[in-house]
């Protein structure tokens, strides 16, 4: 019977080498299973579990990932009479150089690295709003500022769980440091949250976004 070589792993941060290794770091699918083996040596079957994939998805990354030298396979355990690899992350932190990425510029790695949650976002927020929204209502709201909103939302607010708000302020420079802590407390409240309620009973996946920078639309 062959058994799995325990290797040695280092203790610092791994800064990618190769396009394979920035590809696979910058992938959101293979971020997931990455993830799970940073908690600490982990088999297939425990990262399927904690990134909600197969166990066949599992060993698929899982494989990339060590061939890749992102991971590594540091020993087994058995189960059921058999032995079972375990894996763990290769590193505590990875840096992936902009030069590895495919980016042409840094607006498009930002792109490439947000696209697929706002696309999600859209999708979903449609998906709930499908009945609900019936036209688009331009008026002035409680500040005197024009506002744009969904008209036939505000009727059933109780049973729409979804919120988004995107538009432009124009605020002073102590505001717009008020608002970026703000921001970053609400971030760390919830993910605090989310460490503790991720695997309870009724617990529901969602999209979360926290968005602010200075700056405008740009002209037409």
């Amino acid at each position: 019977m062959r058994h799995a070589v325990r290797v040695t792993l280092p203790a610092g941060a791994f800064t990618a080498q190769t396009p394979e290794q920035a590809r696979l770091l910058l992938d959101f699918a293979y971020q997931r299973v990455l993830g799970a083996a940073m908690h600490g040596e982990v088999s297939a079957g425990e990262v399927a579990l904690d990134a909600e994939i197969t166990v066949k998805q599992a060993h698929h990354r899982l494989t990339r990932l060590c061939a890749a030298g992102l991971v590594g396979v540091t020993g087994e355990r058995k189960r059921g009479g058999r032995p079972v690899k375990l894996y763990r992350a290769a590193a505590p932190a990875y840096r992936v150089p902009f030069d590895l990425t495919e980016a042409d510029d840094v607006r498009g790695l930002f792109a490439a690295l947000h696209q697929p949650f706002l696309n999600a976002y859209l999708t979903h927020i449609a998906a709930l709003s499908r009945e609900q929204v019936r036209e688009v209502v331009l008026a002035m709201n409680a500040q005197g500022q024009l506002s744009v909103n969904y008209g036939g939302l505000k009727d059933r607010r109780a049973s729409f769980r979804g919120f988004g708000t995107i538009g432009e302020v124009r605020l002073l420079p102590e505001t717009l440091l008020e608002l970026e802590r703000r921001l970053r407390d609400l971030k760390a409240w919830t993910l605090e949250r989310e460490q503790e309620e991720r695997q309870a009973a009724g617990a529901e996946d969602c999209l979360l976004g926290l968005m602010f920078t200075p700056g405008r639309l740009p002209e037409r």
